[in-house]
């Protein structure tokens, strides 16, 4: 039986994405995402956490064609463990969540919205 390792994310970009063409010309598109979590009293008290957001084919191109830094974001996706040997042989790992669906949730600027319309027309 296969377990199930799903997660919704729901926060913003703290970086712009990075996009690459990898082996067989597939896009991938990484990024992190920021939430804040309030704990305890309405004093405030806050944490950030940071979980590194990977996307793949036509959801890569749409998320580093029009997400930027801050941009605000829900993801919906598996969590995935890479592993591997650093330079020194030590092992490394990294947990991710690789996303099945992203959606924008930061309404496009002016010329934002122009250049989709323009892209819609000439299709």
């Amino acid at each position: 039986m296969q377990n199930l390792a799903l997660a919704i994310l729901d926060g913003n970009l703290v970086a712009d994405p990075e996009q690459k063409q990898v082996k067989d010309n597939r896009v991938v598109t990484t990024f992190r995402v920021a939430m804040n979590h309030e704990w305890g009293s309405r004093e405030g008290n806050q944490q950030v956490s940071y979980v590194a957001v990977e996307c793949w084919d036509k959801l890569a191109e749409n998320c580093g064609k029009y997400l930027k830094k801050g941009n605000r974001v829900t993801v919906t996706g598996v969590i995935r463990q890479d592993r591997w040997k650093d330079q020194d042989g030590k092992s490394r790992s990294m947990i991710k969540v690789v996303a099945r669906t992203v959606r924008f949730d930061t309404p496009p600027t002016r010329s934002e919205s122009e250049d989709a319309k323009e892209a819609e027309a000439a299709a």
